[in-house]
């Protein structure tokens, strides 16, 4: 199934609003959005492992005040985006799946909770089709109708747009789940419970577990790091540290065999690349799209490889985009 989006043209009024919710596992971002400029941010610790509505308090006085300190009222809002890490049904708006975050999420009425409280609509969508959208109307992906977005962090996120249309699918899986694509059918189980994905071979999680199991760890610089994140990965090997090298080396090449997958199955014209570890986009880019080059079967021409414009609020600006484009038009 393709959801198409921003089919008909909208016509607001001067004092028309959009809350966007970012739930993630550590930080909750919330934005107020005016016609796709970011008007307010705040953000709040995230809970994940209390559950989702031990935070819907916090989440709705963070909101009155955000209306309170811009002088808004109800009425000036048009609804809220909602932004998911999990499988998300974003005809009914309810969250159907978790991944160790927010596991009570399916037993929440979100959209019950948005009209009992302010009388808005509530569209909820997965956080990378979300961030999808921001970087297709107002990024990255400006003018493009076919790409694909990947957010290399604590885990792989995925999603997909076809002919301007988000790639949805009957489960709400389709073009969603490239971070567990096998790159490795003997290789380490995954959070989701298969076997090799790439999130479970080259993510933030698997990277302390990757490092030690090196045979030669002990010897190396980067075993002296008390955090062995991505930060560290980069500059020791810069350094010429061997092992953090040699890990390196087998997460571009884990990165690429997902990416050059994902190019088989959607047919993109354009990859865009977000996420924490992107901060060393000045190694990564350029090393998968040789990758990319090289290897992925597409005779009509070359996939590009991008960074995303907005890493940090794509997802806020893909929920106002959101929210305009499934309400009817307001005179």
């Amino acid at each position: 199934m393709v959801i198409a989006t921003g089919t008909c043209k909208l016509k607001f009024g001067t004092m028309n609003f959009t809350i966007a919710i970012d739930l993630g596992g550590t930080i909750i971002k919330i934005g107020l959005l005016r016609e796709g400029r970011l008007v307010d941010r705040k953000e709040l610790i995230a809970q994940s492992a209390s559950g989702l509505k031990s935070q819907l308090p916090e989440l709705k006085e963070t909101i009155d005040q955000m209306l309170q300190l811009n002088l808004l009222q109800k009425k000036d809002v048009l609804g809220i985006g909602f932004s998911f890490a999990g499988l998300v049904d974003s005809l009914k708006n309810r969250i159907l799946s978790t991944n160790k975050k927010y596991d009570d999420g399916p037993e929440n009425d979100l959209v019950g909770w948005a009209k009992d409280k302010w009388n808005w609509p509530l569209l909820a969508l997965n956080d990378a089709r979300m961030a999808l959208l921001g970087e297709w109307q107002y990024g990255a992906g400006k003018s493009c109708s076919d790409l694909v977005m990947i957010t290399l962090g604590t885990g792989i996120g995925m999603a997909t747009l076809i002919g301007g249309g988000l790639l949805i699918g009957k489960h709400f899986q389709a073009g969603n789940l490239g971070g567990h694509f096998t790159v490795n059918h003997r290789g380490t189980v995954c959070t989701c419970g298969n076997v090799g994905c790439v999130e479970a071979e080259a993510s933030t999680w698997r990277l302390p577990l990757l490092l030690k199991e090196h045979p030669h760890f002990s010897e190396s610089s980067i075993a002296n790091e008390e955090v062995l994140d991505f930060r560290a990965l980069f500059y020791h090997a810069g350094n010429n540290d061997r092992v953090a090298k040699e890990v390196l080396d087998h997460c571009l090449s884990v990165w690429a065999a997902g990416i050059i997958t994902m190019i088989h199955a959607y047919d993109p014209e354009l990859i865009i690349l977000s996420g924490g570890i992107m901060k060393s986009s000045g190694i990564i880019l350029p090393t998968l799209q040789e990758k990319v080059n090289q290897l992925a079967w597409t005779p009509w021409g070359k996939v590009k490889l991008v960074e995303a414009r907005f890493p940090d609020s794509a997802a806020l600006y893909g929920a106002d985009y959101l929210v305009r484009s499934s309400i009817k038009s307001v005179e």
